[in-house]
Parts: structure tokens; C-alpha cells; sequence
């Protein structure tokens, strides 16, 4: 019987929360197989982006979707929110063509013969995302946010279970359940799990609340009775299983009002502010002047963390080359920066603090950003073939999943991707012939500096944090 792939994404969950109290079955399932010690996100640490790099085993450099919301590719002056599945069908259409710019896991299996499920309870953009051919290769893919964000064949399932639930945390467990009772006996090649908790509770009870705390508690709960039915049922030797985080999170310290900021200058009226934890500033033309003015004042600002520049402007001191993000795709803004970060610790005693701008509350969780507690994610792996009780100390990143489940597979395609077969944690594979490099950007003006530390594999690199000195 062929091998088959499962990958459980428990959205926004930080390495330092996987413990015997918050997460015993994660915990558990740690023992069983490899963890990487040293797996990264992507810039910029946001959902849709992370899910495209799962999905793509790419950077946004390759894939191109380069923000949670960009500006659209033939008008500037507007932007796109790619949460909703509906804005990305309409993008799409708008261009003439796909939004990412390199196949997604279920494209190349099914060129293989073989099937690719995508069961989410995060948003329909985001679900979309995970395999955007769905409905024309007829593959599964299943929302718990209605027959909408679903493909027709996962519409069709939809219909023969329980409504989801409106709640998050429900909704994640709902997904789970179905994946255990109507995938698990018998999955296909492979299938992306993907859960929203404990990511929505952090933005808004709080990054490390009693309600944070206890939404992880449920989806743990929930990936248990999974473990628990792989491990006791006929799948347990064909069936890989990898539980990833897609980011991590930090605490809101504080508000920041970019857009009235902007506002004030003279001459850049005319420009699109992208807000976020990391934000971007789309400027007519890409005009080299105006981008070197508006990134040498943003590293004038108190509330600015990291400051890029596209690597075509004349850039001013203390900005660093936007490709040094790995984001140098042509839909990112011209001028990218962070918001200004701390070390914590937050209102639960978490490290890791961050200005906002937005309308979660401080005390709230967000992510998006360069510090290592928004860059720092889970990875792990178990099941037939892998080394078990195992840390891995070398570096890995969200883009690895992707080559690693082909492999795992036997199907080609992984070569052309960024990520790397994370062969260290197979029981046939070698460490890698490299050593790790680490690399440091560095940049400032006056009183402003800032700082990019990296990690070179070879030809793989990974972002480890970044932030103002």
C-alpha cells in the first residue's frame, strides 16, 4: 500500500506553548518522531502568505503572494484583502491568470495520479490558498465556513455532515472530527489539516490568556483522538504525519496610527498604505526618489522597527534591500517596514512585545512581523520512515514541508522548489552536506539601526528575527 502524508497546522501556536500542560498530545506526539528545534516562518509572518509557502514549498519571492492584504497588481491605488476566497477569484479573473506563480502541492499530485484533500477552519482566502485548482482537478477541499469556500467535491461532503459551528475553537475541533472520522480510515496521498486555534483566541483574548490557553487545550485535544485512532487503526505504518505552526505570535504593547502618520507628509497623497504588523507603502511608479524619501522617514519615526527599500531605489542610510526579506517579489511594496518590538514580556508573562496598528486590543496577540516570537514555529514529524525521539538542530522553514511530503511520497517535484527534503529526520536520509552560516544585515542612520540576522544552508536561507537595535 502506498504512503500517504498528513500535515496538522495549528495556526499561530509558538514553540514555548507546546508543553506537557498547555499540549499533552502534541507533546506526545514530539516523542515519536523528529522535532525541528529550528524551523522558521516566512516574511511576512502572516497567514495567507505562510499557507501559500506550505502549500508552493516556495518564498513569496517564487509564489507571490506577498501580504495578507496587497495592492493590486494593475491598480496601485487600490488594495486586495486575500482573506476572502471571493476577492481572490475576482483578482484572478482581473489578471488573466493565477495569482501564485508556482504549483501547489495538490497540482502536482494529481499530475502523479494521486489526490490531495485541504480541510480548514481558517479564513476562505486562506483555505483558497492551500490548493487554489481544487475545483477543476476535483479534489476535496473543505471549509468550515460554508459550501462557498469549498470546492464542489468538498461541498458535496459538506452536505452529508453536522453544520460547522460558528464558534473558533468549535469550528477547529468540527475540522478535526471530520478529517478523523471521514479521512483517517482510509486518506488520500495527502492531506492539510489546517486548524485556526489557537490563532484567533490569541488575537483577541490574548496572547498566553486563560482563553488563549484553553482554545490550544481543545485543538490539542482534538489532534489526541487523531493520534490516538493513527496509532491504534490499520493507517498507523502508511500514514506520515507533520504538525507545523504557520507564525507565532507576539503581545500588543501598544497603538500606532500609520495612515494618519502618512497623512501629514506633503507630496505622498497619492500613495497606498498596506497596514499590518508589517506594512507596506505602494508608491506610483515605484518612483526611486519617492521611495528613498518615504523609507528614510519612516527610520525617523519612533514606532518603526525594520525599514526596506526595493533594491532599485537609491537607498538612504539605515535601510536595508528589501531582497534581504526573501520578499522581493514584483507585487511587494517598494517600502516595507515592521512596527517597533520588544522582548516582552507580555500581560501573561510571554516574551516578545509589539506596537500595532489595528483593532485588536493591547493585551491581544499578533504576528506578522521579524521578531523571533513571531518567526519561531513548530515543526515536527512521525510515522514510518522517520527517526523517532529525535531534535533536529539544523535550520528548517515552512517552504521544507512541501518537498519533504513529496519525497516521503515518492513523487517528484520537490527539486524545483525552495524548500528542502528535511532528509535529517528520515531513517534513510543524510544530515545535510553544508554547515549552517549564519548571516547578519545590519543598517543606520544616527540614532536608528537595525538588524536582520539570517541563516544560509546552502543554497536555502532562513529568516531568524529582525528587529531595531
Amino acid at each position: 500500500m502506498s504512503p500517504a502524508f498528513l500535515l496538522v497546522v495549528f495556526d499561530g501556536l509558538r514553540p514555548d506553548l507546546v508543553r506537557p500542560d498547555t499540549t499533552p498530545n502534541l507533546w506526545r506526539f514530539a516523542a515519536m518522531g523528529t522535532r525541528l528545534a529550528h524551523a522558521r516562518s516566512v516574511f511576512p509572518s502572516e497567514t495567507r502568505v505562510c499557507s501559500a509557502s506550505v502549500a508552493t514549498g516556495c518564498l513569496p519571492r517564487r509564489h507571490g503572494l506577498v501580504a495578507n492584504r496587497i495592492a493590486h497588481p494593475l491598480d496601485g491605488a487600490r488594495s486586495v484583502d486575500t482573506g476572502h476566497k471571493a476577492n481572490l477569484l475576482a483578482l484572478e479573473q482581473e489578471i488573466g491568470g493565477a495569482l501564485l506563480g508556482t504549483p501547489a502541492l495538490g497540482e502536482i499530485l494529481a499530475a502523479a495520479g494521486r489526490d490531495c484533500a485541504v480541510l480548514s477552519s481558517g479564513t476562505t482566502g486562506q483555505t483558497h490558498v492551500l490548493n487554489p485548482r481544487a475545483a477543476e482537478l476535483g479534489q476535496v477541499t473543505l471549509s468550515a465556513h460554508g459550501a462557498q469556500a469549498c470546492s464542489p467535491a468538498g461541498a458535496r461532503l459538506l452536505a452529508t455532515l453536522d453544520p460547522p459551528p460558528a464558534d473558533s475553537v468549535a469550528r477547529a475541533v468540527w475540522i478535526a472530527e471530520v478529517f478523523r472520522t471521514r479521512f483517517l480510515p482510509a486518506p488520500p496521498a495527502a492531506t492539510i489539516l489546517w486548524l485556526c486555534e489557537p490563532d484567533t483566541s490569541a488575537h483577541h483574548a490574548g496572547l498566553g490568556a486563560p482563553a488563549n490557553l484553553a482554545a490550544l487545550r481543545a485543538a490539542d485535544a482534538a489532534f489526541g483522538r487523531i493520534l490516538d485512532d493513527w496509532q491504534a487503526g490499520p493507517q498507523r505504518d502508511r500514514l506520515r504525519v507533520a504538525v507545523a505552526s504557520d507564525h507565532g505570535h507576539a503581545g500588543i504593547t501598544g497603538h500606532v496610527d500609520v495612515g494618519a502618520a502618512l497623512a501629514g507628509l506633503d507630496g505622498f497623497a497619492d500613495c497606498t498604505l498596506l497596514p499590518g504588523n508589517s506594512g507596506g507603502i505602494a508608491v506610483p511608479g515605484g518612483d526611486a526618489a519617492r521611495v528613498a524619501a518615504l523609507a528614510g522617514w519612516l527610520t525617523r519615526q519612533d514606532w518603526a522597527g525594520c525599514v526596506f527599500a526595493a533594491d532599485g531605489a537609491d537607498l538612504p542610510p539605515g535601510v536595508l534591500p528589501r531582497s534581504a526579506l526573501l520578499a522581493d517579489h514584483p507585487r511587494a511594496a517598494p517600502v516595507l517596514f515592521t512596527l517597533r518590538t520588544s522582548l516582552g514580556p507580555t500581560a501573561h508573562g510571554l516574551p516578545g512585545g509589539t506596537l500595532y496598528d489595528g483593532g485588536l486590543p493591547v493585551g491581544g496577540g499578533t504576528h506578522g512581523g521579524l521578531s523571533a516570537a513571531e518567526l519561531h514555529v513548530v515543526l515536527m514529524l512521525a510515522g514510518g520512515g522517520i527517526r523517532a525521539g529525535e531534535v533536529s538542530e539544523w535550520p528548517a522553514g515552512l517552504p521544507d514541508i512541501a518537498p519533504t511530503a513529496l519525497a516521503l511520497l515518492g513523487v517528484g517535484g520537490g527539486a524545483a522548489m525552495d524548500g528542502r527534503v528535511l532528509a535529517e529526520a528520515l531513517e534513510n536520509g543524510a544530515e545535510p552536506a553544508d554547515s549552517p552560516a549564519p548571516e547578519s544585515w545590519e543598517a543606520a542612520d544616527g540614532p536608528y539601526s537595525q538588524r536582520l540576522s539570517r541563516t544560509r544552508l546552502g543554497r536555502h536561507t532562513y529568516l531568524d528575527a529582525g528587529g531595531r537595535s
